[in-house]
């Protein structure tokens, strides 16, 4: 033992005097080669062999305690400083705040700097989930002059005073939720000069940060309108290359690209901004007949194929999820990690990209074909309609349903459980568009893609329904 503590104690020396060894030959090599590189001689050359000599006995004459502190500095991170390790918590969010306001700063123009944080806000917000609560629907209100066949789409403007319908008209119409007046955009089958649709209308999304309105359909064209033009304005541009009906469109939030899905079993994406396809990506091995898009690049479909997919546009990949036993007509998004999707087997699915089997299921029956489904954005509340004209609310979480005892393993379980009873609605509900205020659903009398469901006795129409619940 007393010799090992020895040895413990002259360790430090030691290493100490290797360092110096090395620093010595190290310098004294250094010199020899610069000698030798220049070939100098006289006067000049011995001043610069006494400087560089004199400097490689500075560096051997070194104390050990600063030797050891400089080696330390160089090969580990240097210690917080007495400022970051004594801040508060406030005192922390600012410099953070500073420190990537100055990154943005160096790495941007001044005035992109505002949408950079506008955008990242916007991102922030989508990533927070809300628990909604107290869900109630107003009076109906139908709207059946606009459109001589069935309603086939529908989509709400952000401060839900318009919204827009197509139909197997051919038609676009434009409306204002409170008082019900009317824009039609022009579009008559077969004909090719009409200045907007020969082919019955699948789908519209509006484009606010452009001032543009899309549509698609069968005619397999997508075609832009201004969403503030006049009655009967013909469209401002169009758009070519699916093969099949085209029979969804979803634009990002900053209005940068689109995406159509089509019978052609084909996703493409378009750049907004030279108006041109910049993708096309395949997966599903029959028709896509629907889909719906909350995250950026992140779009979900669902198809004849019975699968629903989610797609990984800046990867070029997807995810498939495959419980259903038929043919997937509807899909929604709740948030950023949530999805659902609706079949002709009457079974509604809550999916995670984490998992490949469904989180909840709600089951209505082979007779209850599911024909739209919407959900609240970042919440925990999607709206079904089904074909025989029934619109549901279903909320989705953890515990017992309403009316239920809580049972010791129903503490954790997510299911998926209706908040309201159904209500009767004239007409195949065709989609469903959901607002802060509004809920608003495009009803024919018969489905969207067919006859297979046709009531005479049933109506054409924009049906709307004010909307009020609470957010936990």
């Amino acid at each position: 033992p007393p010799f090992r503590a020895q040895a413990h104690a002259l360790a430090p020396i030691a290493m100490v005097l290797k360092k110096r060894k090395r620093a010595e030959v190290g310098g004294l090599s250094a010199v020899a080669k610069a000698a030798r590189r220049k070939g100098s001689s006289g006067a000049n050359g011995a001043a610069e062999q006494r400087s560089a000599a004199a400097a490689v006995a500075l560096d051997a004459n070194v104390d050990s305690d600063d030797e050891a502190s400089s080696d330390d500095m160089g090969g580990a991170a240097a210690p917080a400083s007495d400022e970051e390790f004594f801040e508060t918590p406030d005192e922390k969010r600012v410099r953070l705040a500073k420190e990537y306001l100055g990154k943005l700063g160096a790495e941007k123009p001044g005035e992109d700097i505002q949408q950079q944080l506008s955008r990242d806000v916007n991102d922030q917000a989508k990533r927070t989930k809300v628990i909604v609560e107290d869900v109630k629907l107003g009076e109906q209100r139908i709207h059946k002059q606009g459109h001589r066949f069935a309603v086939t789409c529908v989509c709400l403007s952000s401060d839900d005073t318009t919204a827009y319908t197509g139909g197997k008209d051919c038609t676009v119409v434009r409306w204002d939720v409170e008082t019900g007046k009317k824009a039609v955009f022009p579009g008559s089958r077969n004909r090719f000069d009409c200045g907007g649709h020969f082919e019955q209308v699948l789908s519209v999304c509006l484009i606010e940060p452009r001032s543009l309105l899309a549509s698609v359909g069968v005619d397999r064209v997508v075609r832009f309108w201004d969403h503030r033009a006049p009655h009967r304005s013909t469209c401002q541009d169009t758009l070519s290359g699916h093969t099949g009906s085209i029979t969804g469109v979803v634009a990002e939030a900053d209005g940068s690209q689109l995406y159509t899905s089509s019978m052609d079993k084909s996703l493409k994406l378009w750049d907004l901004r030279t108006k041109r396809c910049v993708d096309t990506l395949f997966g599903h091995v029959s028709g896509i007949g629907c889909m719906d898009m909350f995250t950026k690049g992140r779009p979900v479909t669902g198809g004849t194929d019975k699968t629903v997919r989610l797609w990984k546009v800046d990867k070029e990949t997807h995810l498939m999820f495959n419980r259903h036993a038929y043919a997937v007509d509807a899909v929604t998004v709740a948030d950023q990690d949530r999805f659902l999707s609706g079949s002709q087997d009457g079974n509604i699915h809550l999916w995670s990209h984490a998992s490949k089997k469904p989180l909840a299921t709600a089951a209505l029956g082979a007779n209850h074909w599911i024909t739209a489904l919407s959900a609240v954005r970042r919440g925990n509340v999607v709206f079904g309609g089904t074909v025989d004209g029934k619109l549901r609310c279903w909320r989705f979480g953890r515990g017992p349903a309403v009316g239920e005892e809580q049972t010791p393993g129903d503490k954790g379980l997510l299911r998926m459980t209706e908040v309201m009873e159904p209500v009767s609605v004239p007409g195949c509900i065709n989609a469903i568009a959901v607002g802060r205020k509004v809920v608003a659903c495009a009803v024919g009398k018969e489905h969207r893609l067919g006859r297979w469901y046709y009531d005479r006795s049933q109506k054409n129409g924009l049906l709307l329904m004010p909307l009020s619940y609470h957010e936990g």
